[in-house]
């Protein structure tokens, strides 16, 4: 069940006045729109030399467009062919030309480039007319499955997808008119509620009727509790990531697409730590870090990733999970034993002190 409208104005209130993330990052991200929207126009891309256009969109792609990660392994071979890249840029600035047209040519038609993908393209329609166009990438959906809305379903073209996300976007700033929030502000309010510590909160909260005062000073002392219980994770997370091949083999690498990373792969469920992929098996790996979590949490999460990789991904390839723990645990051993693709690794550390003087 989704949130009540209520309930989400509440969460748009709070993020208005209190989110840290909002006043960290909403005026940077208003100055890169500014900056961006000065050359993102179809007469200054004309004029420009394929030199000045690979540069600024080299620029562009490293920073996200001031609002996002993108898939850097993708960005030279959009830019290689510069011709069509202008091209392509052109036509989806164009607005002689449906939008729902420029995003089916764009994302699998005649314009289509390897690379360019809903994440990047939207950033560019955002920069170039912010009152009109707005951004969607993986961030945007995580955010409405936490306040409950199926905006758009997978069968939908991307064009029609688009519209939806747009008119769902449209539809969040109608709750709250006296906030005057703008689709960059609506982008930013999502990502906050699905991928920030202090926004999850306050959906936690809203739902349970909690005083928001309340639920920060309590966060902040959770916070740092878990930061120093699960620190050891998250370096172990670090070193898998650093030295993937050597620890699982040369056929599994982490999965990648034009938006993310196989690590701390964004769903609209929640992030997977490591999201791998074996080519030659035909098979997804899901691997989670335990990080302290109880038997019966990590076992549901894993299967939920796993579910949603089998029918959002892997299409005819085949799902299997991989669950990484410092120490033996009965109750996960039992929890897996009629789960026959889920399984098991111990990890250990090894520290030690040399004498120099």
């Amino acid at each position: 069940m989704g949130l009540s409208e209520e309930q989400i104005g509440k969460l748009l209130e709070w993020f208005v006045k209190m989110s840290e993330t909002r006043k960290r990052l909403s005026e940077q991200r208003r100055r890169a729109l500014e900056e961006n929207n000065k050359w993102i126009q179809p007469d200054v891309i004309r004029r420009m030399s394929d030199e000045e256009l690979e540069r600024r969109f080299i620029e562009y792609y490293k920073s996200g467009g001031g609002r996002q990660s993108l898939n850097q392994i993708y960005r030279d071979r959009i830019i290689r062919d510069k011709k069509r890249f202008r091209e392509t840029i052109l036509y989806l600035l164009d607005e002689d030309i449906e939008i729902k047209e420029r995003i089916e040519q764009i994302l699998g038609g005649e314009y289509h480039i390897e690379g360019f993908g809903r994440g990047i393209l939207t950033s560019f329609l955002m920069d170039y007319k912010p009152e009109k166009y707005c951004l969607w990438n993986n961030k945007t959906d995580m955010g409405f499955s936490v306040i409950g809305w199926r905006v758009y379903e997978s069968k939908d073209l991307w064009g029609s997808a688009y519209l939806k996300v747009l008119e769902a976007l449209q539809r969040i700033k109608d709750i709250r008119p006296d906030l005057n929030l703008s689709f960059l502000d609506i982008d930013l309010f999502l990502h906050t509620i699905s991928a920030e510590e202090e926004g999850m909160r306050a959906v936690k909260a809203v739902t349970e009727g909690v005083d928001f005062n309340l639920v920060e000073s309590k966060g902040e002392i959770s916070v740092v509790t878990e930061s120093m219980e699960f620190a050891m994770e998250k370096y172990l997370e670090e070193f898998i990531e650093a030295n993937f091949n050597k620890i699982f083999g040369a056929n599994l690498e982490l999965y990648q697409d034009e938006e993310s990373t196989g690590r701390q792969y964004p769903t609209p469920i929640g992030n997977i730590d490591l999201l791998a992929v074996d080519r030659e098996k035909k098979e997804f790996v899901v691997i989670e870090l335990k990080k302290g979590r109880s038997s019966d949490v990590v076992v549901g999460q894993i299967l939920r990733y796993m579910g949603w990789v089998k029918e959002n991904i892997a299409k005819d390839y085949n799902v299997r999970g991989i669950i990484i723990l410092k120490e033996r645990d009965e109750k996960l051993e039992y929890a897996l034993k009629l789960i026959p693709n889920v399984s098991l690794f111990l990890y250990e550390v090894s520290f030690s002190l040399k004498k120099i003087y």
